[in-house]
């Protein structure tokens, strides 16, 4: 039973695989996971097209912060209005702010996410809820983006090289800033944004780099690095001149490290490569780092 009121009336996701708990299931692509061994340890042990055995980080927060028990993705057409109400999930596995990034699999960039939330979401939230009460959810809700990591793992397969890895970077987080004005001038107002994770440490970035002893990218770790410092420093700036918005910074970069670094503390299999997302809901860090979001 809850014992308190919620922080927020409502939970908005986007962004990628971290974060998809089901649209792509309703779209013609090959970034699919509904299918076996996804979905184990998921309630009924079936797959749902989360990129997890279990539940993924939208599930838990939602759980944590005692709104409902999962974060249902926005494709799904079985939505009830209570879902519509307290929030769904726009992400797209194998997705990036670059429009490029999703087109191979055919999957949904930022631009597309944010366009559903303005062009079919609101629509319904009003029919529901009337303006006024709409606009209220909207502003006192969460917004929380976690994107970018198949975009510099792109970069680093694609022609994309031919631009600088800084000006890449700095490409990225110009579109990232637009994606946050476009949720503020909606009516968003309270934003997290993820910075990138050590993508250096993803198998097929490993495997593409012809290391025989299949050690981490350190390169790819560093620029990784790199972004994050550039986004935190762009987050304050932002948060400036949108007037009443609140914008916090998550380090995925730092939760993901403790996982790979006591792989024998939370059940994982490898000490030198990041763990594929089907056993995401099970890693403990993660589950810390939604308990400590500074302004939740």
């Amino acid at each position: 039973k809850r014992t308190q009121q919620p922080k927020f009336p409502a939970i908005f996701y986007f962004g990628d695989s971290i974060f998809d708990t089901g649209n792509n299931n309703h779209i013609p692509t090959l970034g699919l996971a509904n299918h076996p061994p996804y979905g184990r340890d998921f309630p009924g042990s079936r797959p749902t097209g989360r990129f997890s055995n279990g539940r993924l980080v939208p599930d838990l927060l939602n759980e944590r912060l005692q709104l409902k028990e999962f974060a249902p993705p926005f494709l799904d057409r079985s939505l009830s209005d209570k879902d519509i109400t307290t929030g769904v999930n726009f992400a797209s596995a194998g997705s990036g702010f670059d429009d490029r990034t999703s087109r191979l699999a055919n999957t949904m960039p930022l631009s597309a996410q944010v366009d559903l939330f303005r062009e079919e979401y609101l629509p319904r939230l009003r029919s529901i809820a009337g303006d006024k009460e709409a606009a209220r959810i909207i502003a006192s809700s969460l917004m929380f983006i976690n994107s970018g990591t198949n975009d510099f793992t792109h970069y680093y397969r694609t022609s994309r090289r031919r631009l600088g890895i800084g000006e890449y970077q700095d490409t990225v987080l110009q579109l990232a800033r637009a994606h946050v004005k476009e949720l503020y001038n909606l009516g968003g107002r309270q934003f997290i944004l993820a910075g990138l994770p050590p993508f250096g440490c993803i198998p097929l970035q490993i495997t593409l780099s012809g290391d025989l002893e299949r050690g981490c990218v350190d390169e790819q770790n560093s620029e990784a690095q790199v972004y994050n410092s550039k986004l935190q420093k762009l987050i304050p700036t932002l948060q400036g001149s949108l007037r009443g918005s609140k914008i916090v910074y998550l380090n995925a970069y730092e939760a993901f490290t403790v996982i790979l670094q006591g792989t024998n503390k939370y059940g994982t299999f490898s000490s030198n490569v990041m763990i594929p997302n089907l056993y995401l809901a099970k890693w403990t860090p993660l589950r810390s780092l939604i308990l400590h979001i500074s302004f939740l």
